[in-house]
């Protein structure tokens, strides 16, 4: 209980979102082979409320571009005893795919795939 107080409070653990980024860059690496372009975000929150309140770090997240446009938003989201996974979102935020990130190879094939015209 007090890691999920944790987490709504101040967001997630350095070390997590550490693993994440790395997790990103493989899957980067992978997708950039397919002929697109990836731009690894970092997310804050920054509340708004009178007084100081220190931000909250939020999952980094990899926007994929091809052909001029936003192909789709990659994160990375822990599964409890599933291990990771790279959720797939489409520009309007909704997801559609998930990968292990274990198989980012499989995971770039099927980012190219939504890059590619229909």
């Amino acid at each position: 209980m007090a890691v999920l107080r944790d987490l709504l409070m101040y967001g997630m653990p350095e070390g997590q979102a550490e693993e994440h980024r790395r997790a990103l860059g493989d899957l980067r690496k992978q997708v950039e082979s397919h002929g697109l372009r990836c731009r690894l975000v970092e997310r804050l929150h920054l509340p708004m409320r009178s007084g100081y309140y220190t931000p909250v770090l939020r999952p980094p997240e990899m926007d994929v571009y091809g052909g001029g446009r936003l192909v789709v938003t990659v994160t990375v989201v822990d599964v409890p005893k599933g291990g990771a996974w790279y959720l797939l979102k489409r520009p309007d935020g909704l997801p559609v795919e998930a990968h292990s990130v274990t198989g980012a190879a499989a995971a770039a094939v099927a980012i190219a795939a939504y890059a590619s015209p229909p």
